[in-house]
């Protein structure tokens, strides 16, 4: 989909069960939204995923462990996409390079950045119209998401994977009076996200306690011969 621009900037998408949130539900280009909480990175990538479009470059930064792989899975493009260390004497100057240049500019949370760093990207950013996607900047975003685990499902009775969970993400900031909230499930490894049904999943808590209360029996009594 095509970045929208109605007048008051340009509008960039977001992930459908999170739409909600967002004033108008999307973001304005050059704006910038701090992730706090569980399912960091798979928020941070959802979200890049839906405003980078079909045309736009994502740059991402201080996620070392993220591979093209990861990020192939998630929905980004590898031919418009550059992973960024961002590390060393000349981190400044390489981030300030990827908030001029690129339409999706994410921080993971390994970068350890000063607060004056980051006033100096959003102010760039906003002159470029690059949305800056941050994990638990040292100071303030536009817009603040904070995510809590409700719960796990995929465990049976006593076995089995936890396959999925259910968040809770509140929202805050600019636009928005006192808060939003909803409930989502990232139903894959991958990270993408779902609506969440009405009903409650089952919690790896709640799974234990059934698993101790109804045992699966694992050998069967052989009736000794006489």
């Amino acid at each position: 989909m095509e970045p929208a621009d109605d007048g008051l900037g340009t509008r960039l998408s977001v992930p459908g069960p999170l739409a909600t949130l967002f004033p108008r539900g999307s973001l304005r280009a050059g704006s910038s939204v701090a992730i706090q909480g569980a399912a960091t990175t798979s928020l941070l990538l959802s979200l890049a995923v839906a405003a980078v479009g079909e045309d736009s470059w994502c740059a991402i930064a201080g996620m070392p462990d993220l591979g093209l792989r990861s990020a192939l899975d998630a929905g980004l493009d590898p031919c418009r996409l550059a992973l960024a260390p961002a590390g060393g004497d000349q981190r400044p100057q390489v981030l300030s390079a990827l908030a001029d240049g690129v339409g999706v500019l994410v921080l993971g949370p390994d970068l350890d950045l000063a607060p004056a760093l980051w006033r100096s990207l959003l102010n760039r950013a906003r002159t470029a119209d690059t949305l800056v996607l941050a994990a638990t900047p040292p100071g303030r975003a536009d817009l603040t998401l904070r995510a809590t685990t409700q719960g796990w499902a995929g465990l049976g009775t006593g076995s089995g994977r936890l396959r999925r969970r259910r968040l809770e993400i509140t929202a805050d900031g600019r636009g928005i009076a006192g808060h939003r909230t909803t409930d989502v499930l990232l139903p894959q490894v991958r990270g993408m996200i779902a609506d969440a049904p009405q009903g409650r999943e089952v919690t790896q808590s709640s799974a234990r306690s059934l698993a101790s209360t109804e045992p699966v029996r694992l050998l069967h009594p052989v009736r000794r011969a006489s």
